[in-house]
Protein backbone atom coordinates (compact mmCIF):
# COMPACT_ATOMS: atom_id res chain seq x y z
CA UNK A 1 0.00 0.00 0.00
CA UNK A 2 1.01 3.59 -0.56
CA UNK A 3 -0.03 5.75 2.37
CA UNK A 4 0.10 9.48 3.06
CA UNK A 5 0.51 10.59 6.68
CA UNK A 6 -0.27 14.21 7.46
CA UNK A 7 1.44 15.68 10.51
CA UNK A 8 4.17 13.04 10.27
CA UNK A 9 6.63 15.00 12.44
CA UNK A 10 4.30 14.97 15.43
CA UNK A 11 4.29 12.34 18.15
CA UNK A 12 1.43 10.23 16.75
CA UNK A 13 2.25 10.83 13.10
CA UNK A 14 5.93 10.02 13.52
CA UNK A 15 5.24 6.74 15.29
CA UNK A 16 2.54 5.80 12.79
CA UNK A 17 4.92 6.49 9.90
CA UNK A 18 7.62 4.23 11.33
CA UNK A 19 5.14 1.50 12.25
CA UNK A 20 3.59 1.44 8.78
CA UNK A 21 7.00 1.34 7.12
CA UNK A 22 7.95 -1.55 9.39
CA UNK A 23 4.76 -3.29 8.22
CA UNK A 24 6.03 -3.10 4.62
CA UNK A 25 3.98 -0.14 3.41
CA UNK A 26 5.26 2.67 1.23
CA UNK A 27 4.67 5.70 3.41
CA UNK A 28 5.00 9.36 2.45
CA UNK A 29 5.19 11.82 5.29
CA UNK A 30 3.81 15.33 5.06
CA UNK A 31 4.53 18.33 7.25
CA UNK A 32 5.53 21.97 7.02
CA UNK A 33 9.22 21.04 6.83
CA UNK A 34 10.97 17.83 5.82
CA UNK A 35 12.99 16.38 8.71
CA UNK A 36 16.70 15.77 8.32
CA UNK A 37 17.32 12.22 7.19
CA UNK A 38 14.10 11.89 5.19
CA UNK A 39 14.54 11.46 1.44
CA UNK A 40 12.75 14.15 -0.62
CA UNK A 41 10.93 11.41 -2.57
CA UNK A 42 9.37 10.18 0.67
CA UNK A 43 8.19 13.52 1.97
CA UNK A 44 5.80 16.32 1.07
CA UNK A 45 6.26 19.82 2.46
CA UNK A 46 2.95 21.62 2.86
CA UNK A 47 1.38 24.41 4.89
CA UNK A 48 -1.81 22.66 5.97
CA UNK A 49 -3.37 25.85 7.27
CA UNK A 50 -3.40 27.23 3.72
CA UNK A 51 -4.83 24.06 2.12
CA UNK A 52 -8.51 24.64 2.75
CA UNK A 53 -9.75 23.94 -0.77
CA UNK A 54 -10.33 20.58 -2.45
CA UNK A 55 -8.20 21.78 -5.37
CA UNK A 56 -5.22 22.19 -3.04
CA UNK A 57 -5.21 18.46 -2.31
CA UNK A 58 -6.01 16.86 -5.66
CA UNK A 59 -2.43 17.06 -7.06
CA UNK A 60 -0.97 15.55 -3.88
CA UNK A 61 -3.27 12.55 -3.48
CA UNK A 62 -2.76 10.86 -6.86
CA UNK A 63 -1.64 7.25 -6.44
CA UNK A 64 -2.33 6.88 -2.72
CA UNK A 65 -4.34 4.01 -1.25
CA UNK A 66 -4.96 5.55 2.18
CA UNK A 67 -4.54 8.76 4.16
CA UNK A 68 -3.89 9.14 7.88
CA UNK A 69 -4.54 12.64 9.23
CA UNK A 70 -2.60 13.29 12.43
CA UNK A 71 -2.58 17.09 12.17
CA UNK A 72 -3.59 18.78 15.39
CA UNK A 73 -2.72 21.64 17.70
CA UNK A 74 -3.49 22.03 21.41
CA UNK A 75 -3.70 25.83 21.34
CA UNK A 76 -4.12 28.53 18.72
CA UNK A 77 -1.22 30.73 17.68
CA UNK A 78 -3.69 32.92 15.78
CA UNK A 79 -7.43 33.28 16.08
CA UNK A 80 -9.12 30.71 13.86
CA UNK A 81 -6.27 28.18 13.82
CA UNK A 82 -8.49 25.48 15.32
CA UNK A 83 -11.07 25.94 12.58
CA UNK A 84 -8.47 26.09 9.80
CA UNK A 85 -6.41 23.06 10.85
CA UNK A 86 -9.05 20.87 12.50
CA UNK A 87 -12.04 21.54 10.25
CA UNK A 88 -11.43 23.42 7.00
CA UNK A 89 -8.24 21.59 6.02
CA UNK A 90 -9.54 18.07 6.77
CA UNK A 91 -12.86 18.76 5.03
CA UNK A 92 -10.97 19.80 1.88
CA UNK A 93 -8.80 16.69 2.22
CA UNK A 94 -11.82 14.39 2.59
CA UNK A 95 -13.48 15.93 -0.46
CA UNK A 96 -10.34 15.34 -2.53
CA UNK A 97 -10.10 11.74 -1.28
CA UNK A 98 -13.71 11.15 -2.30
CA UNK A 99 -13.10 12.71 -5.73
CA UNK A 100 -10.02 10.56 -6.42
CA UNK A 101 -11.27 7.36 -4.83
CA UNK A 102 -8.78 7.29 -1.97
CA UNK A 103 -11.32 5.50 0.14
CA UNK A 104 -9.45 4.55 3.30
CA UNK A 105 -9.10 7.53 5.64
CA UNK A 106 -8.02 7.41 9.28
CA UNK A 107 -8.76 10.63 11.12
CA UNK A 108 -7.04 11.16 14.48
CA UNK A 109 -9.53 13.11 16.60
CA UNK A 110 -9.98 13.24 20.38
CA UNK A 111 -12.37 12.01 23.03
CA UNK A 112 -14.89 14.72 23.77
CA UNK A 113 -15.01 16.04 20.19
CA UNK A 114 -18.44 17.16 19.02
CA UNK A 115 -19.74 20.04 16.85
CA UNK A 116 -21.51 21.47 19.91
CA UNK A 117 -18.73 20.86 22.43
CA UNK A 118 -17.67 23.42 25.03
CA UNK A 119 -14.31 24.32 23.50
CA UNK A 120 -13.06 25.38 20.10
CA UNK A 121 -10.62 22.46 20.02
CA UNK A 122 -13.38 19.88 20.46
CA UNK A 123 -15.87 21.72 18.21
CA UNK A 124 -13.45 21.96 15.29
CA UNK A 125 -12.51 18.29 15.59
CA UNK A 126 -16.18 17.34 15.85
CA UNK A 127 -17.13 19.32 12.74
CA UNK A 128 -14.51 17.45 10.69
CA UNK A 129 -15.85 14.14 12.01
CA UNK A 130 -19.38 14.92 10.85
CA UNK A 131 -18.16 15.76 7.35
CA UNK A 132 -16.03 12.61 7.07
CA UNK A 133 -18.79 10.25 8.20
CA UNK A 134 -21.16 11.70 5.59
CA UNK A 135 -18.85 10.90 2.66
CA UNK A 136 -18.62 7.83 0.43
CA UNK A 137 -15.36 6.65 1.97
CA UNK A 138 -14.08 3.95 4.34
CA UNK A 139 -13.36 6.20 7.30
CA UNK A 140 -12.28 5.43 10.81
CA UNK A 141 -12.26 8.22 13.36
CA UNK A 142 -9.99 7.32 16.24
CA UNK A 143 -10.39 9.23 19.48
CA UNK A 144 -7.47 8.85 21.89
CA UNK A 145 -7.47 9.95 25.48
CA UNK A 146 -4.11 11.08 26.83
CA UNK A 147 -1.24 9.74 24.66
CA UNK A 148 2.12 8.84 26.18
CA UNK A 149 5.31 8.81 24.13
CA UNK A 150 8.82 8.99 25.51
CA UNK A 151 9.70 12.06 23.43
CA UNK A 152 6.27 13.72 23.54
CA UNK A 153 6.22 17.20 25.04
CA UNK A 154 3.32 16.44 27.39
CA UNK A 155 4.92 13.16 28.47
CA UNK A 156 8.21 14.90 29.24
CA UNK A 157 6.26 17.43 31.31
CA UNK A 158 4.33 14.74 33.21
CA UNK A 159 7.51 12.81 34.00
CA UNK A 160 9.04 16.04 35.31
CA UNK A 161 5.98 16.70 37.49
CA UNK A 162 6.09 13.14 38.78
CA UNK A 163 9.55 13.70 40.30
CA UNK A 164 8.47 16.75 42.32
CA UNK A 165 7.98 16.11 46.04
CA UNK A 166 4.79 18.20 46.14
CA UNK A 167 2.71 19.98 43.54
CA UNK A 168 -0.75 21.41 43.02
CA UNK A 169 -2.73 20.74 39.85
CA UNK A 170 -6.23 21.73 38.78
CA UNK A 171 -8.62 18.77 38.89
CA UNK A 172 -5.78 16.52 40.07
CA UNK A 173 -8.20 14.06 41.68
CA UNK A 174 -11.30 14.96 39.68
CA UNK A 175 -10.46 14.78 35.96
CA UNK A 176 -10.24 11.22 34.64
CA UNK A 177 -8.04 10.15 31.75
CA UNK A 178 -7.20 6.81 30.16
CA UNK A 179 -3.62 7.06 28.90
CA UNK A 180 -2.53 4.96 25.93
CA UNK A 181 1.05 4.35 24.86
CA UNK A 182 1.84 5.82 21.45
CA UNK A 183 3.22 2.48 20.27
CA UNK A 184 -0.19 0.89 20.89
CA UNK A 185 -1.87 3.79 19.11
CA UNK A 186 0.47 3.42 16.13
CA UNK A 187 -0.27 -0.33 16.04
CA UNK A 188 -3.99 0.47 15.92
CA UNK A 189 -3.41 2.76 12.92
CA UNK A 190 -1.44 0.02 11.14
CA UNK A 191 -4.27 -2.48 11.67
CA UNK A 192 -6.90 -0.02 10.44
CA UNK A 193 -4.95 1.04 7.36
CA UNK A 194 -3.80 -2.41 6.22
CA UNK A 195 -6.93 -4.45 7.03
CA UNK A 196 -8.58 -6.16 4.07
CA UNK A 197 -12.02 -4.92 5.14
CA UNK A 198 -13.12 -1.50 6.34
CA UNK A 199 -12.62 -0.96 10.04
CA UNK A 200 -15.03 0.55 12.55
CA UNK A 201 -16.22 4.02 11.62
CA UNK A 202 -15.50 5.33 15.13
CA UNK A 203 -13.13 3.95 17.74
CA UNK A 204 -12.16 5.23 21.17
CA UNK A 205 -8.45 4.46 21.38
CA UNK A 206 -7.72 4.33 25.11
CA UNK A 207 -5.39 2.51 27.47
CA UNK A 208 -6.35 -0.44 29.65
CA UNK A 209 -7.64 1.55 32.64
CA UNK A 210 -8.90 4.97 33.64
CA UNK A 211 -7.20 7.02 36.32
CA UNK A 212 -7.04 10.54 37.69
CA UNK A 213 -4.28 12.97 36.79
CA UNK A 214 -2.78 12.37 40.23
CA UNK A 215 -3.00 8.63 39.65
CA UNK A 216 -1.28 8.96 36.28
CA UNK A 217 1.60 10.87 37.88
CA UNK A 218 1.79 8.11 40.48
CA UNK A 219 2.08 5.52 37.71
CA UNK A 220 4.93 7.45 36.08
CA UNK A 221 6.62 7.94 39.46
CA UNK A 222 6.55 4.22 40.17
CA UNK A 223 7.77 3.41 36.68
CA UNK A 224 10.79 5.68 37.17
CA UNK A 225 11.26 4.37 40.75
CA UNK A 226 11.23 7.99 41.89
CA UNK A 227 10.74 9.14 45.47
CA UNK A 228 7.14 9.45 46.73
CA UNK A 229 5.33 12.71 46.05
CA UNK A 230 2.14 14.48 47.08
CA UNK A 231 -0.30 15.83 44.48
CA UNK A 232 -2.86 18.35 45.73
CA UNK A 233 -5.85 19.92 44.01
CA UNK A 234 -5.40 23.53 42.96
CA UNK A 235 -8.74 25.25 43.66
CA UNK A 236 -10.51 26.00 40.39
CA UNK A 237 -10.94 29.77 40.99
CA UNK A 238 -7.18 30.06 41.43
CA UNK A 239 -6.54 27.68 38.53
CA UNK A 240 -8.62 29.86 36.20
CA UNK A 241 -6.51 32.91 37.09
CA UNK A 242 -3.31 30.90 36.63
CA UNK A 243 -4.55 29.65 33.25
CA UNK A 244 -5.18 33.19 32.04
CA UNK A 245 -1.68 34.23 33.03
CA UNK A 246 -0.11 31.05 31.59
CA UNK A 247 -1.91 31.64 28.29
CA UNK A 248 0.31 34.71 27.80
CA UNK A 249 3.28 32.34 27.43
CA UNK A 250 3.24 30.99 23.84
CA UNK A 251 4.63 27.58 24.81
CA UNK A 252 2.25 26.98 27.71
CA UNK A 253 -0.23 24.12 27.34
CA UNK A 254 -2.31 25.54 30.18
CA UNK A 255 -4.92 27.95 28.85
CA UNK A 256 -8.50 28.72 29.89
CA UNK A 257 -9.67 26.38 27.12
CA UNK A 258 -7.43 23.46 28.13
CA UNK A 259 -8.50 23.97 31.75
CA UNK A 260 -12.15 23.80 30.66
CA UNK A 261 -11.45 20.52 28.86
CA UNK A 262 -9.89 19.21 32.06
CA UNK A 263 -12.99 20.23 34.02
CA UNK A 264 -15.24 18.56 31.44
CA UNK A 265 -13.27 15.32 31.85
CA UNK A 266 -14.52 14.91 35.41
CA UNK A 267 -17.68 13.19 34.14
CA UNK A 268 -15.72 10.39 32.46
CA UNK A 269 -15.97 11.89 28.97
CA UNK A 270 -12.25 11.31 28.44
CA UNK A 271 -12.50 7.58 29.21
CA UNK A 272 -14.01 4.63 27.35
CA UNK A 273 -14.15 0.84 27.09
CA UNK A 274 -10.69 -0.43 26.11
CA UNK A 275 -11.79 -3.90 25.01
CA UNK A 276 -12.44 -2.99 21.31
CA UNK A 277 -8.87 -1.70 20.97
CA UNK A 278 -7.39 -4.74 22.70
CA UNK A 279 -9.49 -7.01 20.45
CA UNK A 280 -8.30 -5.16 17.33
CA UNK A 281 -4.66 -5.61 18.34
CA UNK A 282 -5.16 -9.15 19.61
CA UNK A 283 -3.06 -8.50 22.69
CA UNK A 284 -3.18 -6.62 26.00
CA UNK A 285 -2.57 -2.89 26.00
CA UNK A 286 0.47 -1.48 27.75
CA UNK A 287 -0.40 -0.35 31.29
CA UNK A 288 0.52 3.20 32.38
CA UNK A 289 2.48 1.71 35.29
CA UNK A 290 5.01 0.51 32.70
CA UNK A 291 5.22 3.64 30.56
CA UNK A 292 8.17 5.31 32.30
CA UNK A 293 11.52 3.67 33.09
CA UNK A 294 14.05 4.12 35.94
CA UNK A 295 16.62 5.45 33.45
CA UNK A 296 14.36 8.48 32.83
CA UNK A 297 14.29 9.58 36.47
CA UNK A 298 17.41 11.76 36.42
CA UNK A 299 16.45 13.52 33.19
CA UNK A 300 12.93 14.12 34.52
CA UNK A 301 14.26 15.67 37.73
CA UNK A 302 16.81 17.69 35.77
CA UNK A 303 13.99 19.49 33.95
CA UNK A 304 13.08 21.35 37.14
CA UNK A 305 16.29 20.97 39.16
CA UNK A 306 18.40 22.85 36.61
CA UNK A 307 16.19 25.92 36.98
CA UNK A 308 16.11 25.60 40.77
CA UNK A 309 19.90 25.29 40.97
CA UNK A 310 20.40 28.27 38.65
CA UNK A 311 18.05 30.48 40.67
CA UNK A 312 19.64 29.40 43.96
CA UNK A 313 23.14 30.12 42.69
CA UNK A 314 22.05 33.49 41.33
CA UNK A 315 20.58 34.37 44.72
CA UNK A 316 23.81 33.28 46.43
CA UNK A 317 25.99 35.50 44.22
CA UNK A 318 23.68 38.52 44.51
CA UNK A 319 23.40 38.16 48.28
CA UNK A 320 27.17 37.79 48.60
CA UNK A 321 27.69 40.94 46.53
CA UNK A 322 25.26 42.94 48.66
CA UNK A 323 26.63 41.69 51.97
CA UNK A 324 30.27 42.17 50.91
CA UNK A 325 29.80 45.83 50.06
CA UNK A 326 26.86 46.99 52.17
CA UNK A 327 26.45 44.57 55.05
CA UNK A 328 29.84 43.41 56.29
CA UNK A 329 32.29 45.81 58.03
CA UNK A 330 34.87 46.90 55.48
CA UNK A 331 37.53 46.92 58.19
CA UNK A 332 37.28 43.15 58.62
CA UNK A 333 37.30 42.59 54.87
CA UNK A 334 40.41 44.75 54.50
CA UNK A 335 42.12 42.78 57.28
CA UNK A 336 41.51 39.53 55.37
CA UNK A 337 42.83 41.10 52.17
CA UNK A 338 45.92 42.32 54.04
CA UNK A 339 46.49 38.77 55.30
CA UNK A 340 46.41 37.67 51.67
CA UNK A 341 49.16 40.20 50.81
CA UNK A 342 46.97 42.83 49.13
CA UNK A 343 48.47 46.36 49.52
CA UNK A 344 46.46 48.88 51.53
CA UNK A 345 45.69 51.14 48.56
CA UNK A 346 44.35 48.21 46.54
CA UNK A 347 42.15 46.73 49.25
CA UNK A 348 39.04 48.91 48.81
CA UNK A 349 39.13 48.77 44.96
CA UNK A 350 39.59 45.00 45.14
CA UNK A 351 36.64 44.67 47.52
CA UNK A 352 34.52 46.73 45.15
CA UNK A 353 35.67 44.67 42.14
CA UNK A 354 34.86 41.43 43.93
CA UNK A 355 31.38 42.65 44.86
CA UNK A 356 30.68 43.82 41.30
CA UNK A 357 31.93 40.49 39.93
CA UNK A 358 29.62 38.58 42.26
CA UNK A 359 26.67 40.79 41.28
CA UNK A 360 27.44 40.40 37.57
CA UNK A 361 27.50 36.61 37.83
CA UNK A 362 24.18 36.65 39.70
CA UNK A 363 22.53 38.85 37.08
CA UNK A 364 23.88 36.78 34.18
CA UNK A 365 22.57 33.60 35.78
CA UNK A 366 19.11 35.15 35.89
CA UNK A 367 19.17 36.68 32.41
CA UNK A 368 21.42 34.49 30.23
CA UNK A 369 22.61 31.28 31.92
CA UNK A 370 25.17 29.61 29.69
CA UNK A 371 27.61 26.72 30.01
CA UNK A 372 30.67 28.99 30.06
CA UNK A 373 29.21 30.88 33.02
CA UNK A 374 29.33 27.73 35.14
CA UNK A 375 32.95 27.22 34.14
CA UNK A 376 33.70 30.83 35.14
CA UNK A 377 32.08 30.31 38.54
CA UNK A 378 34.02 27.10 39.00
CA UNK A 379 37.31 28.86 38.28
CA UNK A 380 36.47 31.83 40.51
CA UNK A 381 35.37 29.78 43.54
CA UNK A 382 38.31 27.41 43.10
CA UNK A 383 40.62 30.43 43.01
CA UNK A 384 39.06 31.91 46.16
CA UNK A 385 39.40 28.54 47.90
CA UNK A 386 43.07 28.10 47.03
CA UNK A 387 44.05 31.64 48.04
CA UNK A 388 42.19 31.45 51.36
CA UNK A 389 43.57 27.99 52.07
CA UNK A 390 47.08 29.39 51.76
CA UNK A 391 46.67 32.69 53.58
CA UNK A 392 43.65 32.11 55.86
CA UNK A 393 43.71 28.37 56.65
CA UNK A 394 41.79 28.98 59.88
CA UNK A 395 38.60 29.23 57.78
CA UNK A 396 38.83 25.45 57.25
CA UNK A 397 38.45 25.06 61.01
CA UNK A 398 35.56 27.57 61.33
CA UNK A 399 32.40 25.84 62.67
CA UNK A 400 30.24 27.48 59.97
CA UNK A 401 32.50 26.05 57.26
CA UNK A 402 33.16 29.09 55.03
CA UNK A 403 35.72 27.06 53.05
CA UNK A 404 34.52 23.49 53.51
CA UNK A 405 31.12 24.48 52.07
CA UNK A 406 32.93 25.41 48.87
CA UNK A 407 33.49 21.71 48.16
CA UNK A 408 29.83 20.83 47.41
CA UNK A 409 29.48 24.17 45.59
CA UNK A 410 32.45 23.30 43.38
CA UNK A 411 30.98 19.85 42.69
CA UNK A 412 27.62 21.39 41.81
CA UNK A 413 29.22 23.99 39.51
CA UNK A 414 31.26 21.27 37.81
CA UNK A 415 28.09 19.23 37.26
CA UNK A 416 26.19 22.21 35.85
CA UNK A 417 29.11 23.07 33.57
CA UNK A 418 29.14 19.58 32.07
CA UNK A 419 25.36 19.09 32.00
CA UNK A 420 24.25 22.49 30.66
CA UNK A 421 23.87 23.33 27.01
Amino acid sequence: MKILILGATGLIGGHALRALRSAGCTVIGASRRRPAGEHPQHWLEADFGAMTSEQDWLPLLEGFDAVVNCVGIIREARAGDFDRLHRATPVALFAACERLGVRRVVQVSALGSHPDAATGYWRSKGAAEVDLLARDLEPTIIRPSLVYGEEGASSVMFRMLATLPTLMMPMAHGARVQPIHVDDLAAVIVRLVTASAAGPRELAVVGPRATTMAGYLGDLRRGMQAAPGLVLDLPLPIARVVARVAALIPSSALTPESLLMLEQSADGGNTADASPVAALLGRPLRDPAHFARPAQRVAAAWDWAATLITLAMAALWLWTAAVSWFGWPHAESRAWLAACGVPVLAQEPMLLAASLTDATIGVLLLLRPRRWLWAAQLALVAGYTVVMSVFLPEFWRHPFGPLSKNLPLLALMFFMWRASR
